[in-house]
């Protein structure tokens, strides 16, 4: 069985942030540990792409991977950005199911929350308690509920009114250029304009 997981967190964008946790080595073998015998294919959203500037084919890169997806796994051990909870959103419009990694006692999940004066036990973020299929405290066991989720088609779905204009971007005019991600759906059996061929 093949499945594949959008890494979905903060990324490295300069110098400034070395110091942020990120999707790194460690954590895909994690995934892959807990998904075993599954072979997981990571879709990475900070794989360059050939014209940074077209802004539109860069959000569309990313939602065209939330769309392809097995699962969403999201990295929430610390504060996350705008970024994260659009990728959640998209994920849930698209039917990808999005796993969160939320260690407890963390900035998204805490035991007990002093919140307008009321006390909160097993707490959860709304936003991430509402998109979330499970909240899991590390990768190894995100990779765990990978291999028990139903199977998802691979066909990529473009068809949510809000990121048609990006995802069809993406593929139009950026993906027939994007090496790594023509190698994640050669790996997947999609073809670059998103039918499964034969696998």
């Amino acid at each position: 069985m093949i499945a594949s997981v959008y890494c979905s967190g903060s990324i490295v964008k300069g110098v400034n942030d070395d110091k942020k946790l990120c999707w790194g080595d460690i954590e895909k073998k994690q995934v892959e540990e807990g998904a075993n015998p599954f072979e997981v294919v990571f879709l990475n959203p900070d794989d360059p792409i050939t014209d940074p500037g077209n802004v539109l084919g860069q959000f569309g890169r990313d939602m065209y991977q939330v769309s392809v997806a097995s699962v969403v796994i999201v990295d929430a051990r610390e504060r996350r950005g705008l970024g994260i909870g659009v990728e959640m959103a998209a994920a849930a419009s698209l039917g990808t199911p999005v796993v969160v990694v939320a260690p407890r006692n963390s900035k998204y999940r805490s035991d007990t929350l002093e919140y307008r004066g009321v006390t909160i036990n097993d707490y959860v973020h709304p936003h991430v308690a509402s998109l979330a299929v499970e909240v899991v405290d590390d990768f190894t066991e995100a990779g765990v509920v990978l291999r028990r989720l139903p199977r998802k088609s691979t066909v990529p779905s473009a068809d949510v009114a809000w990121l048609r204009d990006s995802i069809g971007e993406y593929v139009d005019n950026v993906l027939a250029h994007d090496p790594p991600m023509l190698e994640a759906l050669h790996r997947l059996g999609i073809d670059s304009r998103g039918s499964v061929g034969c696998r």
